[in-house]
């Protein structure tokens, strides 16, 4: 189950989706140019499909998501952001972006760390554009703090500087 954060700063259940929705936008993080930055984009297409999934544990909070997709991660010591495949966490001591783009101040950082795969799992997600990531809330209700994450073939900058994403 994905939820994307909307422009009301709540995490938002795309499985719970209704019939009609009246203008739902959903945050990404646009990396497709030198100079990233947030946008909120109408939620009009959801693709469907089935995939493998994986389910991370970051900062005690779990989430699943489709195993061939990308994570931001970060060296924060370093001030840089590298978009890296979920496959390519395991045991490499990886850090992510954890950071409401609406109501955070400061960055905070956490490792995410695999629990478990399952073989298929139904996923309803936004229609994304090359270079966009998805800001994914981890908590439920206001301001929940997000992770980024893109599918794997999508078009990001190498070596994302950490003060332009904050």
């Amino acid at each position: 189950m994905i939820k994307i954060l909307t422009v009301d700063n709540q995490a938002y259940n795309l499985n719970q989706i209704p019939e009609e929705v009246e203008d739902l936008q959903y945050c990404i993080l646009d990396c497709s140019t030198k100079d990233p930055d947030y946008f909120f984009i109408p939620l009009i297409f959801l693709e469907k499909f089935s995939s493998p999934a994986v389910v991370l544990e970051i900062k005690g909070k779990t989430i699943q998501m489709p195993m061939d997709w990308s994570i931001l991660a970060c060296e924060p010591d370093l001030g840089r952001a590298d978009v890296i495949p979920l496959t390519s966490l395991n045991t490499r001591g990886f850090e992510t972006l954890l950071f409401n783009p609406i109501s955070s101040y400061m960055p905070n950082y956490a490792e995410p760390k695999i629990l478990n795969v399952f073989q298929e799992v139904n996923w309803h997600v936004p229609k994304l554009k090359n270079g966009h990531l998805l800001a994914i809330p981890i908590e439920d209700g206001d301001k929940p703090r997000c992770v980024f994450f893109c599918k794997e073939y999508n078009h990001v900058f190498d070596n994302i500087d950490l003060g332009s994403l904050i």
